[in-house]
């Protein structure tokens, strides 16, 4: 197997002459059948190793000392070893059979004479570690044959037949990170996705941005794929409000009031700037929309403007999932008297180069939609029309910044890349100045969620994170920064690194099972880099 390209399989072929013969296909199944069952074998041992790994770790963390049994001793080396031999005398054996019939290979097979050799224990360390676990593992994911995946209202396996083929084989990419390819190829065998894109910048310039896909893995093709961001969009939203902070256009404790006097209706005259930026504004619902609202800003806005409040500004921290962006967007836009689009393209898309990044998509930028990927929900998906509602939202051009950002990994990982690199852009220029930067990651509130009781330290705009295992696989008290949308994504920055990181994927899972992988993926890459690393969780 390819390691540039960890879902490209080196599968023999053979000319079709030969897939009408009973004897070459009974042979090429029982080479599969051993195959399968040398990867499951494989695929156990790993696990056993993580699970030591782990137990290593903790051991050693808590300054434990008692030995314990080794899961390497229950390695069959010899079992590995004639699994390996019968693919070997398999191939040979079909070698002979294609040979009886006239039928060429297109390459040699492995012979007797070259059987594998036995397996190593050593060869096979797990790709991440995996934390041990007392919960219960997810329900396994059915397999696609068994249950229809909407993608955009049709079938998955519509949509897969008729996206298959399209793409070539993509290019291997230019640096090799072998933990994060094969955590991305695992959760790919496992259907966690059908299209995942991380991006990845190191001291302001680009050191990766890949695709791991059903049809191909490899070096993102350009132009790149875009991807629903859900809640990752907020921090976009926000960089509005950094920018217009940096230039004083805003002050973050003046009230929302002061740009937005309708806004003081109700008792809300004391929410700050930094209340928004904190998710503390005590307006954490959503409120009663149709969808006429939706495509009316005006409407929106006067609707936020007139509730009430649900605590008392700075008291709570409560996640306002999607007030957020509509609060963000419309003090931005009263401050610099411009409307948001307008204000967002000017003072963050043009400076940072986010071509890729938009709110809405109009349906005469046929280039952009066609890049678009179709939404996928897993049979266990709470809201299987999830699909159907956010192709409504870009069919209707509804902009609502907390939800219907539209990005590429590459654009949320620069975002992350300039603000870690002291505000400044790939191209060296000052987008940000150094205090500025500083602030967004700075801890503005800080709490316990009313919701999830979990510990919580939130900058402007985006959070940072204490509880373990966490989704951008940071230590306890690390500076580490981001934001994660929907069931797919996570974008984030570790500024002690300079370390810019995007994850995106076309695949939506339960927040469960979701955080799982962004954990894990986001472990990968830190392990890759050598980042200092938090827990691991099991899939």
């Amino acid at each position: 197997m390819s390691q540039d390209h960890p879902h490209q399989t080196d599968e023999t072929t053979i000319h079709p002459e030969g897939e009408d013969n009973p004897s070459v296909l009974d042979g090429i199944s029982r080479i599969r059948t051993t195959l399968d069952e040398f990867e499951a074998q494989i695929a156990a041992y790993k696990k056993l190793l993580a699970e030591e790994e782990a137990t290593a770790s903790h051991r050693a963390a808590t300054g434990r000392e008692e030995s314990a049994s080794s899961v390497i001793e229950e390695v069959d080396e010899a079992e590995l070893g004639d699994i390996a031999a019968q693919i070997a005398a398999g191939s040979a054996a079909l070698y002979d059979s294609l040979l009886e019939h006239d039928v060429e290979p297109v390459i040699e097979p492995i012979k007797q004479s070259e059987e594998l050799e036995p397996v190593a224990a050593q060869t096979l360390v797990p790709e991440v570690p995996s934390q041990i676990v007392e919960e219960d593992k997810p329900d396994e994911l059915v397999s696609d044959s068994d249950h229809r995946v909407l993608v955009h209202g049709e079938a998955f396996e519509e949509a897969t037949e008729e996206g298959a083929g399209e793409r070539e084989a993509l290019e291997a990419p230019a640096v090799d990170l072998p933990k994060l390819f094969a955590e991305l190829e695992l959760q790919l065998d496992m259907k966690l996705h059908r299209n995942a894109s991380v991006s990845i910048f190191v001291d302001g310039d680009e050191l990766l941005s890949y695709l791991s896909s059903e049809e191909s893995s490899g070096a993102t093709p350009e132009p790149q794929p875009l991807f629903r961001a859900f809640s990752s969009g907020k921090a976009m939203a926000a960089a509005t409000i950094w920018r217009l902070l940096d230039n004083g256009v805003l002050e973050i404790d003046a009230p929302v009031a002061t740009y937005w006097p309708e806004f003081a209706q109700r008792g809300k005259s004391k929410v700050t700037v930094r209340h928004v930026l904190t998710h503390t504004a005590g307006l954490p619902r959503d409120f009663g929309r149709g969808d006429v609202d939706w495509g009316d800003w005006g409407r929106m806005s006067d609707i936020l403007a007139s509730m009430d409040l649900e605590y008392e500004p700075g008291e709570v921290i409560h996640y306002h999932s999607i007030t957020f962006g509509i609060l963000v967007a419309e003090v931005a836009s009263r401050a610099a008297d411009t409307d948001f689009v307008d204000l967002f393209d000017r003072e963050v898309k043009s400076p940072l180069g986010l071509d890729d990044t938009r709110f809405a998509i109009s349906k005469s930028d046929e280039e952009a939609r066609g890049r678009v990927q179709g939404l996928l929900t897993t049979p266990d998906y709470h809201d299987h029309e999830m699909p159907k509602k956010m192709d409504w939202l870009l069919d209707n051009q509804i902009v609502s910044p907390g939800a219907t950002c539209i990005t590429s990994a590459r654009d949320l990982a620069k975002l992350y890349a300039a603000v870690c690199g002291g505000g400044r852009t790939i191209e060296d220029e000052v987008w940000l100045s150094d205090e500025a930067a500083e602030n967004v990651y700075a801890v503005h509130a800080r709490a316990y969620d009313i919701e999830s009781m979990m510990p919580l330290r939130i900058g402007q705009g985006v959070w940072l994170f204490d509880d373990q295992p966490n989704r951008v696989g940071a230590t306890v008290g690390s500076r580490t920064f981001g934001h994660g949308g929907m069931g797919t994504s996570i974008a984030w920055g570790d500024p002690d690194h300079n370390v810019g990181v995007a994850i995106v994927t076309d695949t939506m899972q339960s927040e469960e099972l979701n955080g799982k992988r962004v954990n894990r993926i986001s472990a990968a890459v830190r392990r890759d880099l050598e980042l200092p690393m938090g827990v691991v969780e099991d899939l």
